[in-house]
């Protein structure tokens, strides 16, 4: 079993240092820069003040115990919409804790977003990404709709994709 705990850098920094490939290149891409390991950790750091939630994953004692992934919610300046944001390490050697992470994260959303009043998370992957639409989906989000126009040339397209809330009551029908 896979545990998951509030934020920390050390933890992060393990996980960030040590990416997938892919989640690299996603986050170069993002923004719109070669990066090393430290910017990454440094710009991932400075959002923590704004954050709604951010946790690290941690592999099993019998695995390791071994930070795998961190990930984190932000307001997105939007009443009741929240963006999400999930970077891992190998994707292949960390098969099995990235699919317990995604069943929890899953279960647990529901009441979440309903305790927080979040109706409606974001979330983007890199068009190209190989494995990074599928999590998003085994996670609940549906896809929307694929966006181009990112990176320093343009020619980078990003897929949006959204989880709704399902326990919450819109506004118009509360009484």
């Amino acid at each position: 079993m896979i545990e998951v705990r509030p934020y920390d850098d050390l933890a992060a920094m393990a996980v960030l240092s040590r990416l997938d490939p892919h989640d690299f290149m996603e986050a170069e891409l993002v923004r719109g820069a070669l990066s090393g390991h430290l910017a990454l950790f440094a710009e991932w750091r400075a959002m923590e003040a704004v954050r709604l939630v951010s946790y690290v994953a941690i592999t099993s004692p019998r695995r390791g115990a071994r930070p795998f992934a961190v990930f984190a919610l932000a307001n997105t300046g939007q009443a009741g919409v929240a963006q999400a944001a999930l970077l891992a390490r190998d994707h292949h050697a960390f098969r099995r804790p990235l699919a317990e992470l995604a069943l929890a994260i899953r279960q647990g959303m529901p009441d979440f977003a309903a305790r927080h009043e979040i109706h409606r998370i974001e979330a983007r992957a890199w068009a190209d990404h190989p494995t990074a639409s599928a999590l998003l989906v085994s996670l609940g989000f549906s896809p929307e709709c694929d966006m181009p126009g990112f990176g320093l040339t343009g020619r980078i397209t990003f897929r949006q994709f959204a989880w709704t809330c399902p326990t919450i009551t819109p506004a118009t029908e509360r009484t």
